[in-house]
């Protein structure tokens, strides 16, 4: 019988056959590995990546934040300023009985005071309204710019003239009603409140 020795390669076919196979299997290993590393280094990325759409939603938490704290703001004031105008209208009212000669000259100067207080209120509900609106816009446009930055397009600009005139409008005193632009007594008693 022989025997395999490195004098007497009997078994060189299958010696080779193994060698083969032992180097294709580190060749798929390798490949295996390198593969696990770039799917590993692919997921890191998209997990990085991950970071700027919570920067982004932060980011608006925080100026949403800003809305509503202007806005509550603004409403405070303007609610103040209702309370105000319904004080002094008790006061006039109450200063144009004690002026009335006649249960006639009272009803009459109540009767007139009554579009003017009605407009005032009027007015001061429809700047609240004013406020909502205002405040409703500039979260419709914060929302479009954080969808747009997180869809990958160019955010779409802000207006700025939208603010400006909320601040503007917000400002300015509560017009004279026209039902008691011509009655004097009204206007006397309005600017005796005011």
């Amino acid at each position: 019988m022989l025997h395999c020795t490195k004098e007497n390669p009997v078994n060189l076919p299958i010696e080779n056959s193994m060698s083969e196979i032992a180097q294709k299997a580190r060749g798929r290993y390798e490949d295996a590995v390198k593969g696990a590393r770039q799917r590993t280094e692919k997921a890191a990325g998209r997990v990085s990546k991950g970071k700027k759409p919570v920067k982004t939603i932060s980011r608006l938490g925080l100026k949403l934040s800003g809305v509503s704290h202007r806005t509550a703001d603004k409403l405070w004031k303007q609610q103040t300023r209702l309370v105000e105008g319904q004080i002094d209208a008790v006061a006039g009212r109450l200063k144009a009985a004690a002026d009335a000669e006649d249960l006639r000259d009272l009803l009459k100067t109540q009767i007139e005071l009554v579009p003017a207080n009605t407009g005032r209120f009027a007015d001061e509900a429809r700047e609240a309204l004013k406020i909502f609106k205002g405040a409703g816009g500039e979260i419709r446009e914060l929302v479009k710019g954080t969808v747009a930055e997180l869809k990958g397009e160019k955010p779409v600009a802000r207006k700025a003239t939208a603010r400006k005139k909320t601040r503007a409008t917000a400002k300015k005193p509560a017009p004279v009603s026209p039902a008691t632009a011509g009655n004097d007594q009204a206007a006397s008693l309005q600017g005796n409140i005011e």
